[in-house]
């Protein structure tokens, strides 16, 4: 007996240099359940994440832990996280736009291809328009990658005959699963604690006014190197945006202890503080295949979030 359509699946798989994870979720009338996870550890030499150089060192590999990823339940359309390092998220601000999509991707291919001095060839880019600031700029959020750097991935993916309809960074998915919970109103700052890279995004009135991602991570690292990792986001920010008032910090991360975060974000002045809890978002559903009390949430986010967004 099949309790819920196959198509009311959703597949998301995130892909690291240390791991491929997959998550099998679907929605019903409570929001989000998930169905499967899995975790496929990955050895040194099979993916050196890049934005300009191949990413996939061994393809046969790749290949194998993939299909280990989702060898009980098979989809064919997949939402993808790839390792932050391939691809750039920027914040852009024009100050008119032209009419139509097509018009507005060429304008944002050029801008990009000039100030990063790329071929547009060579470009690709999916985009959003958040809005307008209070310089009446409007303002884009962009996710930009290489072309032959992203078709080394989907290769392997349709080899195996998964298609995949979002490809995005992980940092990106991982915003876009929490972003339900933040606020629309005053000064958000968005802060992501994760085991390859810390992400922050900052929005003004719902408009996005300045995103950072740095390298190196958070998870089993003590206090003194999570303290330096933090310093050095909130140096770029405040370097950037030195009147800065922050009216919500909102925390996601896999440490839940208030106490802890707030003595490592020490330096950083905020109002109110938020440690999200991602089973406000999505829970296991009775009969999911999995071992519930050994699963940290907060490891999965990147593919919840690429599933999330077919």
């Amino acid at each position: 007996m099949k309790f819920f359509p196959s198509n009311w699946l959703k597949a998301g798989i995130e892909i690291s240099s240390g791991t491929i994870k997959s998550a099998l979720i679907f929605k019903n009338e409570k929001g989000f359940l998930i169905h499967k996870l899995s975790r496929i550890n990955l050895s040194g030499d099979t993916i050196k994440p890049s934005f300009k150089t191949e990413n996939i060192l061994n393809e046969a590999l790749f290949e194998a832990c993939l299909k280990k990823s989702y060898k009980e339940a098979k989809p064919r359309k997949v939402g993808v996280s790839l390792p932050d390092a391939c691809i750039k998220v920027l914040i852009k601000e024009f100050k008119e736009i032209p009419k139509g999509a097509s018009n507005v991707n060429e304008m944002i291919l050029w801008s990009i291809s000039s100030s990063l001095n790329l071929r547009v060839e060579d470009l690709r880019v999916s985009w959003k328009n958040m809005g307008q600031n209070l310089e009446e700029k409007h303002v884009f959020l962009i996710a930009l990658g290489l072309s032959h750097v992203l078709a080394q991935y989907e290769a392997v993916f349709k080899k195996n005959g998964l298609f995949p309809r979002l490809v995005a960074p992980t940092g990106l998915n991982q915003f876009n699963f929490y972003s339900a919970l933040l606020p629309h109103k005053g000064c958000v700052v968005y802060l992501g604690l994760f085991d390859d890279f810390l992400n922050i995004f900052v929005f003004a009135e719902g408009v996005p006014i300045f995103h950072k991602m740095i390298k190196k991570g958070f998870l089993n690292q003590n206090n003194t190197s999570a303290i330096h990792d933090i310093d050095l986001l909130i140096q770029y920010l405040y370097a950037e945006k030195p009147d800065l008032e922050i009216d919500s910090l909102n925390i996601a991360s896999h440490i839940k202890s208030e106490a802890q975060i707030q003595y490592i974000l020490q330096d950083l002045n905020y109002g109110e503080l938020t440690m999200i809890d991602e089973r406000k978002l999505i829970n296991f559903e009775k009969r999911a295949a999995v071992e519930t009390q050994e699963i940290s949430l907060p490891f999965y986010t990147g593919a919840f979030g690429a599933a999330m967004g077919l």
